[in-house]
């Protein structure tokens, strides 16, 4: 049995926070970026599509260095976010990547006020080739840039203001600890360690272990709605700025998707509450026996199965699910464990949740997560693997300013990992009461990534509609959400209000990046419709492609990547064969029990 605290390897970057190469490094960004600034700066109206490549490989040498300081910072903190140190050096570094971002601002600027004739040029000079879609897509956000003194003037702001906040509410959750009751012992457990006993067998444990962690946040409700009013308003005050006419469309433009898409998303999503979430749950209450089902039950499992899974067994699951699709796919997964490029361990200080992040160029991305031994700890690491598996693809064919997909595309390999991963479980030798379980986990899963974060969308629709008229209280936060929440639920489950009260606060995506979790709900429903082409058409015509997908970062559009398999985003039908197909689920879960 594994019981070591498995921890990643940063050595890819530097030593230590104390490595001497970290203060040469900022010294080189330095040089090199006071250099770059005086000879293109004021340069850029009248220039050669040569002159502008040689300039461009300078902006990405200077961003990528700058880039991998950032990332390192932030994969030292996120694991040990209380102390002191660690917590000095990223703002140290977070302020001088924010000042070589305030300082090359200049670039993206300067290549919008190239007159159209002469940026048509640029745009299909062959010379320019790798930067098309980055100067098309500059081109895009024209209407919304400010003038480098403003856009100078919020990047400064941001390091007092909402970076500054976020900085308060990770450092605020990660210090909570439970003093909570199991097995007749008192235990000091973390955020995700008492989370996780939501999906204990014992009904009173999981009562008292959701009831206890949003305590947690209840208590601190009057610094948690300060932070979040304050980094809501300033996000919709600087696109109010920017003339966009909802704060939403920030996103959207970011995600390269019109706003009709996330809309005919949302519709379909949000009708089909009640024929998949409430008929599932009104069907999971049956299976468990109970005359009501409450929060604390959601994750309840299902049977008397309550396996727990070590990680090395957890690590043979996802290479056996990978090989059978595609043998790189494993030996992308090995090299991910042998480089010790994982981070597993809930500890205190590590914040909570599980990411992916990238690593160097032509190098391998690191994995975070918090392993709690459970069937849906291991789909977690499925899906944080499969984020490993596309960042692989996009480092090693891609250079700096493409490696980064929007929010969307940024998905399609961990679901269609997590989703394999789940079909070699299925079909494994099980028994009937497994099959119930392990269909039940999925179903849920896929709840969690399609319907909830459909629901957080709408919550955060609502909250940064009402932002605009006066800054929301916790009573706003908490009757948002929880409307939301039993919207999505219908009448399977009950006392959503009462138990769930401030589970709004738990969600960083609504502080570190608004609007992100419709992109959850998009990949999902994109990656199932993926995965049955797969299936439908076979590994010869599907994994050439799907390589081409992963390997194209952000060099294209979302349209565009997706056109060599006739998927139209704009086609409302399409979120719905998604949809369909956690129907035809939920009807084979119902074949079994009966």
């Amino acid at each position: 049995m594994s019981e070591n605290v498995i921890k990643w390897n940063l050595k890819d970057f530097f030593d230590s926070i104390d490595d001497p190469q970290i203060e040469k490094t900022i010294s080189e960004i330095e040089e090199k970026l006071d250099d770059f600034v005086k000879r293109a700066k004021g340069n850029l109206q009248k220039i050669e599509p040569k002159k502008l490549k040689e300039f461009f490989k300078e902006y990405e040498e200077i961003n990528e260095k700058s880039f991998y300081l950032s990332v390192y910072s932030y994969l030292v903190y996120s694991t040990n976010s209380i102390n002191e140190e660690v917590k000095s050096f990223y703002a140290k570094i977070d302020e001088f990547t924010s000042k070589v971002s305030e300082k090359t601002l200049f670039f993206e600027l300067e290549l919008n006020t190239i007159s159209d004739e002469d940026f048509k040029k640029l745009v299909e000079a062959p010379e320019l080739k790798e930067y098309k879609h980055f100067l098309e897509f500059n081109r895009l956000q024209k209407p919304h840039q400010l003038s480098e003194k403003e856009e100078q003037i919020i990047i400064m702001k941001d390091l007092v203001g909402s970076k500054a906040f976020n900085k308060l509410y990770t450092e605020i959750v990660s210090r909570f600890s439970f003093q909570f009751e199991l097995d007749g012992e008192i235990k000091t457990l973390t955020g995700p360690q008492l989370i996780s006993l939501l999906q204990h067998k014992d009904r009173e444990v999981r009562k008292r272990a959701l009831l206890t962690y949003v305590e947690a946040y209840k208590n601190n409700e009057l610094v948690l709605t300060h932070i979040y009013n304050n980094v809501i308003k300033d996000f919709d005050l600087e696109t109010k700025k920017r003339n966009y006419e909802k704060p939403v469309q920030l996103r959207n433009l970011e995600n390269e998707v019109e706003d009709e898409i996330v809309e005919a998303l949302e519709k379909a999503t949000t009708e089909s509450y009640k024929p998949l979430v409430e008929r599932y749950y009104n069907l999971k209450k049956n299976i468990l026996g109970y005359d009501d089902l409450h929060m604390y039950d959601i994750y309840a499992p299902v049977g008397n199965i309550n396996k727990k899974y070590e990680y090395e067994e957890a690590i043979e699951i996802i290479k056996q699910a990978t090989e059978n699709f595609d043998p790189e796919f494993k030996e992308i997964v090995e090299n991910m464990v042998k480089k010790g490029h994982i981070d597993l361990t809930p500890r205190k200080g590590k914040e909570g949740g599980a990411y992916c992040h990238y690593g160097k160029l032509k190098n391998y991305p690191f994995v975070f997560v918090n392993y709690t031994k459970t069937i849906d700890s291991v789909l977690t690491l499925a899906h944080e693997l499969g984020h490993a598996i596309h960042f692989y693809y996009t480092l090693k064919n891609q250079n700096y300013v493409n490696i980064f997909p929007t929010i969307p595309m940024a998905e399609i390999a961990s679901v269609f990992c997590e989703i394999m991963t789940f079909d070699y479980l299925i079909n494994q030798d099980l028994t009937k009461e497994e099959k119930i379980a392990l269909l039940c986990t999925h179903l849920e899963g896929n709840f969690a990534t399609s319907h909830r974060q459909n629901a957080f969308y709408r919550f955060e629709k609502q909250i940064h509609e009402l932002m605009s008229k006066k800054l929301p209280s916790t009573k706003d936060y908490v009757d948002i959400f929880t409307n939301e929440m039993q919207l999505m639920f219908g009448n399977a489950v009950e006392k959503i209000k009462e138990e769930y009260s401030h589970y709004a606060f738990v969600v960083n995506h609504f502080l570190h990046t608004p609007f992100y979790v419709y992109a959850y709900n998009m990949s999902n429903l994109m990656v199932i419709a993926l995965y049955q082409l797969y299936l439908e058409k076979g590994k010869e015509y599907f994994i050439p492609r799907y390589k081409k997908l992963l390997s194209s970062g952000g060099s294209t559009t979302p349209q565009e990547m997706l056109k060599q398999f006739d998927i139209d985003l704009k086609d409302a039908e399409f979120w719905k064969k998604g949809l369909k197909y956690l129907e035809n689920k939920i009807d084979e879960l119902e074949k079994l029990i009966q």
